[in-house]
């Protein structure tokens, strides 16, 4: 399987739900290097699409905030391979005020256990080594159609959050454990230097509120 191509095509998908919500804006940053879309809307603060790839390496990652009146959680899903395998998959709805057991009828087979450093994810957190190209294709799929559920049967519904503060304070927690992931931080590093690389985490990646 070329992943390049199907990474590439699956970033456009998740693109194409983006732009169709509502007042859909762009929010547009320095060029890095490799391909990152970011949009605000009226229904999140931050969708951001980021396709990397280079001779050793293949990465899709997809992130949506809601805003800060929102008690929803955050939509994740990463994509990690070589261009021979693919090394893992990653997505969840972390809580922030609001938990979904969006996992119903999930069965695939080689999902692993909920790791001790996830602090910040829900109890559903799939982090997932197909076994096949057809298991990992499968699974796109599904997280394409949580997506979809995500933006029109959780984010249109546009809940107000009795406690504006604790949503502020449950998504920066979020954002500063993640922009601290030490692997992300050494690869990037090594590619745009250590200044720039903790700007892109901190500023592009997981910015806080």
């Amino acid at each position: 399987m070329n992943y390049n191509e199907y990474l590439n095509q699956l970033a456009n998908k998740f693109q194409q739900m983006v732009l169709a919500a509502s007042k859909v804006g762009p929010v547009f940053t320095e060029d890095f290097g490799w391909v990152n879309h970011r949009y605000e809307s009226s229904l999140f603060r931050l969708a951001h699409i980021e396709r990397y790839w280079d001779k050793n390496i293949e990465v899709l990652h997809f992130t949506t905030f809601p805003h800060k009146w929102s008690p929803e959680p955050i939509f994740g899903f990463d994509v990690i391979a070589s261009k021979s395998m693919i090394a893992g998959c990653y997505m969840d709805l972390s809580p922030i005020l609001k938990d979904y057991p969006f996992d119903t009828g999930v069965d695939f087979k080689d999902r692993k256990p909920l790791p001790e450093w996830a602090t910040v994810f829900s109890d559903k957190f799939i982090m997932l080594k197909p076994e096949s190209d057809a298991e990992f294709i499968r699974f796109c799929d599904w997280v394409l159609d949580r997506y979809d559920w995500y933006l029109n049967s959780i984010l249109w519904m546009e809940r107000k959050a009795e406690d504006i503060s604790s949503v502020i304070a449950k998504q920066n927690i979020y954002c500063q454990i993640q922009a601290t992931n030490p692997r992300t931080f050494s690869a990037l590093k090594a590619k745009i230097g250590e200044e720039r690389a903790r700007y892109f985490m901190e500023n592009i990646l997981f910015p806080q509120i």
